[in-house]
């Protein structure tokens, strides 16, 4: 529930980003409810069993597809952080950054950019770190 819920957050961001674009929020609804699938599949690919007389428990058998569990939330979460990037690197105030050296840096520090584009760039910076 807990990762669902984070990158429902994320969808928010894409939402609010790219606002007046239907297809792409469209695509990245399908994706969040990508990732709320593959979170589901823990619950039912899981089988516990306990440690001795111990109330604790380890993972005794795990099936394939828990594995959707790790890479949903994986393949979204990129997919978020890159258009939401190269979206905000659209409101530098550099309107050509002609050399490869200045777009890097935009990508990365978030220089020549408005401070709630730099601000929400390296939040999602920290989040996907």
């Amino acid at each position: 529930m807990a990762v669902s819920s984070t990158n429902l957050l994320f969808f928010f961001r894409v939402r609010g980003v790219f606002s007046n674009n239907r297809l792409i929020i469209a695509f990245f609804g399908l994706t969040w409810l990508a990732v709320v699938a593959g979170c589901l599949t823990a619950t039912q690919g899981l089988t516990g069993t306990n440690i001795g007389p111990t109330k604790y428990c380890l993972t005794a058998d795990m099936k394939k597809y828990v594995d959707a569990a790790a890479v949903a939330p994986f393949i979204n979460d990129t997919l978020v952080f890159l258009a939401i990037t190269y979206r905000l690197m659209g409101n530098s105030y550099i309107t050509q950054p002609n050399s490869m050296k200045t777009r890097l840096r935009i990508f990365a520090f978030g220089d020549h950019l408005p401070a709630l584009s730099k601000a929400l760039l390296k939040d999602g910076q920290l989040y996907y770190l």
